[in-house]
């Protein structure tokens, strides 16, 4: 059975991304939540969230986290919600969450808890600037897994090499 690991991008493959037109690499924080459809791999994501916010004063940045992370907390039972990733590129904070479906998403969104962070945002300014949008899944070609045994190339669904039948690993489960 293959052992996942995690590497980062080798110093050439880093030498030859900052030489790209407008590329930057830059040593950030990723934050990362599993909702309760947390066993499941993006293939399953019938909806995406993308949110952006950029702060201008420390006080908005500070009242901005104090209502996110209860919203967080929701999140971990929230129906629909596979997982979503934050990060701050520079002045901008952006989380990619992935949903079941886009009524899954909706549905947070009009929680009682959500809609009240909503409307202090905009009644209080925390952010100078905010964006969100829920996407739809338009294509899937589903997730495939590389057997590292043989030739193989199986369904991540599957769980065993079409073959040569040796055990896959899915990260997500």
């Amino acid at each position: 059975m293959a052992e996942l690991l995690t590497l980062p991008p080798t110093p050439e493959a880093i030498s030859a991304m900052v030489a790209i037109p407008q590329m930057q690499i830059t040593p950030t924080i990723l934050a990362t939540q599993q909702g309760p459809e947390g066993g499941l791999g993006p293939e399953s994501a019938g909806a995406i969230l993308v949110l952006q916010a950029t702060f201008a004063q420390a006080e908005g940045a500070e009242k901005f986290w104090a209502a996110a992370v209860p919203l967080m907390e929701l999140l971990a039972s929230a129906p629909g919600f596979i997982r979503r990733y934050s990060f701050p590129d520079g002045p901008i904070i952006t989380l990619i969450a992935l949903w079941r479906t886009a009524a899954d998403a909706k549905a947070f969104a009009d929680s009682p808890e959500h809609r009240t962070a909503v409307r202090d945002l905009y009644q209080q300014r925390w952010q100078y600037s905010h964006f969100s949008a829920v996407w739809e899944m338009a294509s899937n070609h589903g997730r495939v897994i590389f057997c590292d045994q043989c030739e193989g190339i199986t369904a991540a669904s599957e769980g065993v090499c079409g073959g040569c039948s040796v055990p896959l690993v899915d990260v997500f489960r």
